[in-house]
């Protein structure tokens, strides 16, 4: 295990009606003027909205609204965010929502005390110290941003989709009734899922040695996971299988499963170009990605994917070769994928090989390799695109 500085800041409010707290969570934390971001009919179909909106004014808030959040969150709304926020003194921003929802806001956030353009901090790295207080209201669990200091955002003149982060852009509070999450669609409900996965994996597939507490964390949480997400698909009004999702998508992403060991981080890099190029779903990118790069790194380190086909999916290894338990562990995760509805090949989303070239091209502006489990240069990055049609 290497060293490490682990610090959550974020105040977790856990449980039913949670939400219709908010205004006094806001107003006990000293602030005055709040910036709703929101995006979707969601919130106003369900009367959520209203709900959240009487809370604010109802402990003498003065609210702001900015609505037009869209998957793979734009740099555009982004920019309409901090110039409200500057022109009304806005001293708090309360996102409603999901991951898209969550990083639009850490984005407006950072920029408001920035004096130069916001997306520097997305093409350059340098972490955001300064930043606007964030608050959340979860109602999507998957990408973990409620208790994370990153931000992805996806620039719509050049296609370029890419994150920031630092400290000052972990979330002040956030929210979570799982109650709020009944409503969800299913393949929304299972994007989750799948990206919650996917964030485990960047985090376990890894070279640092002797990290035997987060490996058996990491495997306990895919365990879990395979197990809840078809009860969950057959039965979304169980409170207690919401519950359980809605907490691992927080801790699947905020570092808990990841602390002491280098992490890899290709599969997001490969998916996020996909994401930028082609608008599509997040966790339809990151479900195709996993797969592809996992039959091409595998030979890397076999016993770390036997471990994983042991402990992740339970797979009996009696009788077989080291390669073929390695290669059974990456068949259980195509099969996962599939069953809770994901799509496992590029041609499921109509998308040929065409911008390949591009799209790694793209993927490492201003890196050498992308990825860390193994170091993928330009070719290795096409390849795996190959393997992903």
């Amino acid at each position: 295990m290497l060293d490490f500085n682990f610090c959550v800041p974020t105040n977790f409010i856990f449980g039913r009606d949670t939400h219709k707290k908010v205004g006094e969570t806001i107003k006990g934390l000293g602030y005055k003027k709040v910036l709703v971001n929101y995006g979707g009919t969601f919130l106003q179909e369900t009367g959520l909205l209203d709900v959240v909106l009487n809370s604010l004014k109802n402990s003498g808030l003065e609210v702001v609204e900015l609505d037009g959040v869209l998957p793979n969150p734009r740099l555009g709304l982004v920019y309409r965010g901090i110039e409200l926020c500057r022109a009304e003194k806005v001293d708090i921003v309360l996102a409603i929502g999901g991951g898209s929802t969550i990083d639009t806001c850490k984005a407006i956030a950072a920029g408001v005390p920035y004096k130069g353009d916001v997306w520097d901090y997305y093409m350059t790295g340098e972490p955001v110290l300064e930043a606007l207080p964030i608050g959340v209201i979860l109602t999507i669990p998957a990408s973990g941003s409620e208790s994370g200091c990153g931000s992805m955002i996806t620039n719509e003149e050049n296609g370029l989709k890419r994150g920031a982060g630092g400290p000052g852009l972990y979330p002040k509070f956030a929210i979570c009734n799982p109650e709020l999450t009944y409503s969800l669609p299913t393949v929304q409900t299972a994007c989750g899922m799948a990206d919650m996965f996917t964030h485990v994996c960047e985090r376990y597939f890894s070279n640092t040695q002797d990290t035997y507490i987060i490996d058996a964390m990491d495997e306990g949480f895919f365990r879990s996971l395979i197990e809840i997400a078809p009860k969950l698909l057959k039965d979304p009004n169980n409170y207690n299988l919401r519950s359980e999702i809605m907490w691992m998508g927080t801790i699947a992403h905020n570092d808990t499963l990841g602390i002491g060991r280098v992490q890899d981080w290709g599969t997001h890099d490969m998916g996020h170009e996909i994401s930028g190029m082609y608008d599509t779903t997040h966790a339809f990118s990151m479900s195709i990605m996993l797969i592809a790069w996992m039959k091409y790194v595998y030979t890397h380190d076999i016993e770390r994917f036997v471990r994983y086909a042991k402990y992740a999916f339970s797979i009996k290894t009696e009788g077989k070769t080291r390669e073929e338990i390695a290669l059974e562990g990456i068949q259980s995760t195509e099969m996962f994928m599939k069953d809770i509805g994901m799509p496992v090949r590029l041609s499921e989303i109509g998308i040929s090989d065409t911008n390949f070239e591009e799209m790694a091209d793209k993927a490492l502006i201003g890196k050498e390799h992308i990825g860390n489990f193994v170091e993928l240069k330009k070719d290795d990055i096409i390849k795996i695109y190959q393997l992903a049609k």
